[in-house]
């Protein structure tokens, strides 16, 4: 049958979403880009947090107008929301024909087989116990550029974060099998890895004991034809004099982090259970622009934390605006269901929220333009990913992670090929993209 995918939330949905689409495609099912010509959809959805709930049932619900109008035969939702809430969504939502959880979504050949005989599938279970999101994938990121997920679920228990009830504990895929995929990545054309999970930080703790991010690191560089080894999601209490000095002393590790803060109040942490304060992160930020040359940070915060005062307002308020994040996400606290935030006294009024991340994102936006425009002028390698035009290309340098940050535009005569690095001058700024020329033509 043809198969459609649609993949919601993050960039680690999206890995689980590509290996559903290597299964589809190995058991003879084609893959179809437009869903009109599917008689099956896939919904690999997100449930991390109320807005993320909220698109994944609109979007069931918008997929399920084709259904209607016949032009589908099967609909499935998978990923998180259906892993919290597989019997509600089954019970109260005709319109899915299946519901897998993430224990089971490698078993999607199965449901399809199921769904042709005419049954209706309901296939959630706890999240495993070892690492079991792995296989070949068909990758959707654009050429040159993929993620490797490294590890699953989470220990920390934040106290507004939902991902270890959804997603289980922590769980590591070992290093061989790791460096493993990266070599095969590197030989179908990837320059860069670019390493998710929830906590990379603490990959392999579950494993040895120990946080073996480092040996990690040392092992994907030595792979023949990876560039850029590019961290996502590390927590700052994880983050040791290690894992500093594998990142300074490695030169395809990108020396860019996306490390979320979440707050800057030592009380607000505490209450959050991030299990540092204020003081710590201070050191850390400045030890790390210290000890890794070019650095680039990227951070989340939230706003309207549970008993967030004024005052505690204006510490995280300060503190972005004196360190000066490169690269800012912000997002207001909701209570999700079955965590300690939800029930904490003092939840802060709505235009109070949207107030505060407003202040945030207004005072980044200033910070990161500043950022860009001291970029002017520098020679980077851009790493190409799109042509918008004859004469106009798309891509990423390393200050600029995938789907998150900016793009760099690249005027140039010569063809550039997707997935492979072009020699830029930046000469100017858009919003939060970067303007640039091929090193070696005419300024236009």
């Amino acid at each position: 049958m043809n198969v459609g995918f649609i993949s919601l939330g993050c960039c680690k949905n999206r890995v689980d979403t590509e290996i559903m689409m290597a299964l589809v495609s190995s058991a003879g099912h084609k893959i179809v880009n437009i869903l009109e010509r599917a008689d099956a959809v896939i919904i690999n959805t997100c449930g991390f947090i109320q807005s993320a709930n909220e698109e994944s049932i609109q979007t069931i619900l918008k997929t399920a107008e084709l259904k209607s109008g016949g032009m589908l035969k099967y609909l499935v939702a998978a990923g998180c929301l259906a892993q919290r809430y597989g019997q509600a969504l089954f019970d109260e939502m005709p319109e899915l024909d299946a519901v897998i959880g993430i224990s089971s979504f490698a078993a999607i050949n199965d449901v399809l087989a199921a769904l042709e005989n005419g049954e209706r599938c309901l296939n959630v279970g706890p999240p495993p116990e070892t690492f079991v999101e792995k296989g070949p994938r068909i990758i959707s990121t654009p050429p040159g550029s993929a993620y490797l997920k490294i590890v699953e679920g989470c220990n920390n228990h934040c106290s507004y974060c939902a991902i270890p009830s959804i997603r289980g504990k922590l769980r590591s895929r070992p290093i061989p099998e790791v460096v493993g995929e990266a070599a095969l990545l590197a030989e179908q054309g990837s320059k860069e890895l670019v390493l998710v999970a929830q906590d990379t930080a603490n990959y392999g703790y579950d494993l040895d004991g120990q946080f073996l991010l480092p040996q990690l690191l040392k092992e994907l560089h030595d792979i023949d034809g990876i560039a850029w080894i590019r961290l996502l999601y590390l927590h700052p209490a994880h983050i040791n004099d290690a894992v500093i000095d594998s990142i300074a002393s490695l030169d395809r590790v990108v020396p860019y982090l996306d490390i979320p803060i979440q707050h800057a109040s030592s009380s607000v942490l505490k209450r959050m259970n991030r299990k540092h304060d204020y003081e710590y992160l201070e050191r850390l930020i400045n030890k790390l622009r210290q000890r890794i040359e070019g650095l680039v940070l990227r951070t989340t915060v939230m706003l309207g934390f549970p008993g967030e005062t004024e005052e505690e307002f204006g510490e995280l308020y300060h503190y972005v605006e004196k360190s000066e994040f490169d690269w800012l996400g912000a997002f207001s606290f909701a209570p999700e269901e079955g965590t300690v935030a939800a029930s904490l006294p003092a939840q802060i009024d709505e235009d109070l929220k949207n107030y505060r991340l407003n202040a945030i994102l207004g005072l980044q936006k200033k910070i990161t333009r500043q950022k860009n425009i001291a970029r002017i002028g520098r020679n980077e390698k851009i790493l190409v990913s799109g042509q918008l035009s004859s004469n106009l290309y798309t891509g990423r340098g390393y200050f600029q992670a995938p789907e998150v940050d900016g793009i760099t535009l690249i005027k140039s005569r010569k063809k550039l090929p997707k997935g492979e690095f072009a020699p830029v001058r930046l000469a100017g700024v858009r919003n939060y993209d970067m303007i640039g020329e091929l090193i070696d033509e005419p300024a236009q």
